[in-house]
């Protein structure tokens, strides 16, 4: 019989007082990921490189982006200053602690996404344009592709109503198949955990495996008996519920692992919007450290359309009306409190990355946070300017840490442009986790050519 743990070698184990103790017998296979990740790193091997996609809607104003004192005025030619000698907006000023490793990039632009609607939708993460649907693989899944995992991408929603369990909105792995985003911080746990859980979420997890069964069981059944062009019109089906089966079957095998790193989410009340937003970055972290997946995407509204009225903040606007009165000063107010909230589940996320060791630094260090709008500059945004924010290392293969970069404004019909795109930044990530495409999604068709191939050379360590 193939023994699973046969990589594991006391010459490649160094840390034996690891292993004291463990018989390797029954719980071989509930051990084996936990072991291979050791000896993986007792080998040298680098840890996987993470990426957290944080969406909000209504835009992220350049304004709240800008460090005090800097010109947000385009000048035509790159602005690179350190963020050492810099004072956050305070509508991001929660992020402080970690300016050594923030980056905040100005006026790349996505056109391609849409411009002058209330979301981009798959346009957001993909690059085209939003009107046309699932027109493509978004950037969480290209990212995901690279490091292959349990879970391609884990989505996590937090929608304005708390009945939502699943929402179709931002991420996709390709044309017209789109990720679910699960909406509710206890589906998400029962789904993610239940094999560790007890109780309800424990015996839910088990019946969901049984469902799975007896789902393909039946459909192989009924592909037996049809016709051979027919059977095949199945296929897709049966692929769709052995994949499911499969990663069950793993996330099972991760037991110590996913053990290990339980999130606490008992203390949540889940109908609050606030808290379900608190849970949901706990679930993803935990889902991060116990290695399910490499790639969270959190979308904050729930799709296109999606309007929170913040009341737990002290907001009693809806985000539509905010959007539609940005300088009224109650919408100036409230608006940074959003933000503010915002900026303080980015920093909470990258708290609990960094307290999670790693090699010889943290999880945080091998992790790209990164905070944007599904709908670029504004709530009605023309995408001439999509800001962002990141947090994180990416295992140093970004050297975006500590800088503030400002690129030249969006020039339409322009034979040469120095402005580059969003597409380019997304280029950067994939070259940052070893896929070295040059190309990704479609182009702008009023800038040059030129101007959106390969990735920003800024950015790339």
């Amino acid at each position: 019989m193939h023994n699973p743990l046969k990589m594991i070698t006391p010459t490649q184990l160094e840390r034996r007082s690891v292993l004291k103790g463990i018989t390797l017998g029954a719980g071989a296979v509930v051990l084996e990921p936990f072991l291979q990740r050791l000896a993986a790193e007792q080998a040298g091997q680098a840890p996987p490189k993470r990426v957290v996609f944080f969406l909000e809607s209504n835009g992220l104003y350049p304004r709240h982006v800008q460090p005090n004192g800097v010109d947000p005025k385009s000048s035509g030619k790159l602005v690179d200053l350190p963020l050492a000698d810099l004072e956050l907006n305070e509508a991001i000023e929660p992020l402080t602690p970690f300016k050594n490793r923030l980056g905040l990039i100005q006026k790349l632009s996505h056109k391609i996404s849409g411009g002058g609607d209330h979301g981009k939708g798959y346009g957001g993460l993909g690059c085209f344009h939003w009107r046309r649907g699932i027109a493509g693989q978004t950037i969480d899944h290209a990212l995901a592709s690279a490091q292959p995992n349990i879970i391609p991408v884990l989505g996590l929603g937090v929608p304005p109503s708390a009945d939502a369990a699943f929402v179709n909105s931002v991420s996709a792995s390709g044309p017209r198949r789109p990720t679910p985003m699960i909406c509710q911080p206890d589906l998400a746990f029962r789904m993610l955990f239940g094999s560790v859980a007890e109780g309800d979420a424990r015996r839910q997890f088990q019946a969901r495996n049984k469902l799975l069964d007896w789902c393909r069981s039946d459909i192989k059944r009924v592909q037996n008996e049809l016709p051979a062009m027919d059977r095949e019109k199945l296929d897709v089906y049966l692929d769709t519920f052995e994949q499911m089966r499969t990663r069950q079957d793993r996330i099972n095998d991760n037991r110590d692992l996913l053990q290990a790193n339980l999130p606490a989410i008992n203390k949540f009340e889940t109908q609050r919007t606030t808290q379900r937003f608190e849970a949901q970055c706990a679930i993803a972290t935990a889902s991060l450290a116990s290695g399910l997946t490499n790639v969270v995407t959190i979308d904050a509204a729930g799709g296109i359309g999606q309007y929170h009225t913040w009341k737990e903040l002290g907001v009693t606007k809806d985000g539509h009306a905010i959007g539609h009165s940005a300088d009224a000063p109650d919408s100036v107010k409230f608006a940074i409190a959003i933000r503010r909230f915002h900026a303080e589940r980015v920093a909470d996320l990258a708290r609990r990355l960094d307290a999670v060791k790693e090699g010889n630094g943290t999880m945080l260090d091998n992790t790209l946070i990164v905070w944007m709008s599904d709908s670029g500059e504004g709530h009605h945004g023309f995408c001439g300017e999509w800001p962002l924010i990141l947090v994180g290392g990416l295992g140093d293969r970004l050297k975006t840490s500590g800088r503030f970069l400002q690129f030249p404004g969006y020039q339409e019909d322009a034979k040469e442009t120095a402005n580059r795109t969003i597409r380019n930044f997304y280029l950067s990530l994939l070259h940052a986790v070893g896929d070295k495409r040059e190309q990704f999604g479609e182009l702008d068709s009023k800038m040059p050519a030129a101007a959106q191939a390969g990735p920003l050379a800024e950015i790339l360590a």
